[in-house]
């Protein structure tokens, strides 16, 4: 409709982009909670990005990442239950956690640590819908893992450069990021950036 404000759907590669803020950032040494940050708030600052000021509207935020299992790693699932919670808390019906679980070894097996399965192909699945249904007009990919590259590729392919951007974290040490697609908008997102939308809370606390 004419007149109407962009709409903004925005996707977020939960572990990829926590690790790669520790990393580019210098938090590795830090607590666990450092690197935490609010997705709600992210978006915000993303959907304003690329000269769109308040011209555009944040319809959806999806958060993809693993979730413990609730018998083998209680306090883990506890802590991903919260901080799911926190988000919802802060970003209304917008923020949706997608939370897949994770892959664990045989229990036979000991000093393996349980890895994330399918999250790229559901996070892949979710722009490529996004987009082909027209729920939102420009999907914007938070993701380092060039395992996404073809979910970008597609849309540019079938919908247009203008209706993907991708984004990443950004620092002097660091600028890892998907490679670059003719005409899709990069956001570069700054350590300054990063202090503003982190929350470094421990959600293995209950009073978190």
């Amino acid at each position: 409709m004419a007149g109407s404000p962009t709409r903004i759907a925005v996707f977020i590669d939960w572990q990829n982009a926590y690790k790669a803020a520790r990393e580019a950032f210098g938090l590795r040494s830090l607590p666990n909670e450092r690197g935490n940050f609010s997705p709600f708030k992210l978006a915000r600052i993303l959907v304003a990005g690329h000269g769109r000021g308040e011209s555009a509207a944040l319809v959806r935020v999806e958060v993809h990442r693993g979730l413990p299992s609730s018998a083998r790693d209680p306090v883990g699932y506890g802590a991903n239950r919260r901080q799911a919670a926190a988000w919802i808390t802060e970003g209304g019906s917008i923020v949706v956690p997608r939370l897949r679980p994770l892959r664990y070894p045989p229990s036979r097996v000991v000093d393996q640590t349980p890895v994330e399965k399918g999250i790229d192909v559901q996070l892949a699945l979710a722009v490529a819908e996004t987009i082909l249904t027209d729920t939102a007009d420009v999907a914007i990919l938070f993701t380092h893992d060039t395992d996404l590259l073809p979910a970008v590729e597609m849309v540019v392919r079938l919908k247009g450069a203008r209706r993907i951007e991708t984004a990443s974290w950004s620092s002097r040490s660091f600028a890892q990021r998907l490679r670059e697609v003719p005409g899709v908008h990069h956001h570069r997102i700054s350590g300054k950036v990063f202090e503003l939308v982190e929350t470094p809370v421990n959600y293995a606390h209950r009073s978190a």
